[in-house]
């Protein structure tokens, strides 16, 4: 039987003593269905007197809301904290390469003088040597 077969046929459920028959996935709707009727006992047993079940269900209904608020309210919470540390590090990992760079550029103009200085020693030390070397020795 395939999962489409199954989800026409649906699954019997109980729900506050009456049973139900509900289509989707059947271990979805179980579950859903045994969650919708703990909280209608709950509702039911904290109240004293014998209430409509049209009442219970509604009260059910109201925590079930109340609870899935709260969660979404949570959510939206963790979410923005994520978003704002995905900023703070992308703003991180930016700054880290805008300082790398700018080491690199320090380092590379540091280096650079350097080179020059070196240059400048070594060619005047050549110069002299050639001219040692092709100047005539006097005796």
């Amino acid at each position: 039987m395939s999962t489409s077969d199954r989800q026409v046929e649906g699954v019997t459920v109980e729900i506050f003593g009456e049973q139900y028959r509900i289509g989707g996935d059947p271990k979805q709707v179980q579950q859903v269905a045994e969650y919708v009727d703990k909280k209608m006992e709950e509702v039911a047993g904290s109240q004293k007197g014998r209430m409509p079940k049209a009442q219970v269900a509604m009260l059910a209904a109201m925590e079930i809301t109340a609870e899935l608020f709260r969660v979404m309210s949570e959510r939206k919470a963790f979410t923005d904290r994520a978003h704002d540390s995905i900023e703070r590090l992308t703003q991180l990992v930016e700054d880290r390469g805008r300082i790398t760079n700018e080491a690199i550029a320090d380092a590379d103009a540091r280096l650079q003088e350097r080179i020059a200085e070196r240059q400048e020693v070594v060619v005047p030390e050549r110069v002299q040597e050639r001219q040692q070397v092709t100047s005539p020795t006097t005796t």
